[in-house]
């Protein structure tokens, strides 16, 4: 019987990533932002520190910091409320499904008074 190998999370990461690297370009390496992306990704998916990572991908562990660092940047918001903005905002938000369940309320009363008049009506004829 033949034996089935399968490949390790590390090996098929470097298989891609390995696709998406650019050739030597004199003394920098430039890399496709699909490959940043995905190395930063592996380094967050392997757990490990940025120093191993980067050897494992064959990358200079300055160059995956800064991607990492760039990356993050992009991903945090904005702007923070400060929790007082953060009350006034949920007050606002429950006021308004208040207001909503309130219609809503009122339009099943105003149907079920329509539909007890009607069912009335039936059984008296």
């Amino acid at each position: 019987m033949d034996k089935i190998e399968f490949e390790t999370p590390e090996t098929v990461w470097t298989k891609k990533l390995s696709n998406c690297m650019l050739p030597k370009n004199d003394h920098h390496r430039h890399f496709e932002e699909t490959f940043k992306l995905a190395a930063v990704e592996f380094l967050d998916m392997n757990g490990s520190s940025i120093e191993v990572a980067a050897a494992e991908l064959g990358i200079d562990p300055t160059d995956l910091r800064a991607w990492k660092r760039k990356l993050s940047a992009r991903k945090k918001p904005v702007k923070v409320l400060s929790s007082m903005a953060q009350l006034r905002a949920e007050n606002e938000a429950l006021r308004n499904q208040i207001v909503h369940l309130q219609v809503q309320w009122d339009i099943l009363k105003t149907t079920l008074g329509v539909l007890s008049t009607t069912i009335c009506s039936r059984e008296t004829v």
